[in-house]
């Protein structure tokens, strides 16, 4: 059977860390072109790769099991995630000072990227905003 090019698109769950992956290669060029640390900028745009990974590791997870251990889980995971970020940041500042802004920007940068490709990924349903509240 052969494919047309209309047939061939990206799925859903693969839009993210494509993003997320060119977000750490700009982060790494444009830290370059400014004359601050690569690696610095790079290991910063990739911790937000880690949390994308740790987020969706924690949704399989949260689906698959009762609603009380997916609360748990969904829980342990928004930690893990604060964990990770904090950790690397708070090591990279002890480290190496003068690089921990370059690691922070290219996180935020990121990171603003990455929520911005949720929004448009996993659109709310219609309605949704209104379903919240006392009935």
């Amino acid at each position: 059977m052969t494919t047309t090019g209309k047939d061939r698109h990206v799925p859903r769950q693969a839009i993210a860390p494509l993003f997320l992956g060119a977000m750490t290669v700009a982060s790494a060029v444009v830290a370059g072109l400014l004359g601050q640390s690569v690696w610095a900028a790079a290991l910063g745009a990739a911790l937000c790769l880690g949390y994308w990974a740790l987020e969706a590791l924690a949704w399989r997870r949260g689906a698959a099991v009762p609603f009380g251990a997916a609360l748990g889980v969904a829980l342990g995971g928004m930690v893990l995630r604060f964990a990770l970020v904090l950790g690397v940041l708070i090591l990279i500042g002890v480290f190496s000072r003068p690089d921990f802004a370059t690691a922070a920007l290219a996180f935020l940068a990121s990171f603003s990227v990455y929520v911005c490709v949720r929004l448009f990924t996993y659109p709310l349903p219609p309605g949704a905003a209104r379903q919240a509240g006392v009935r």
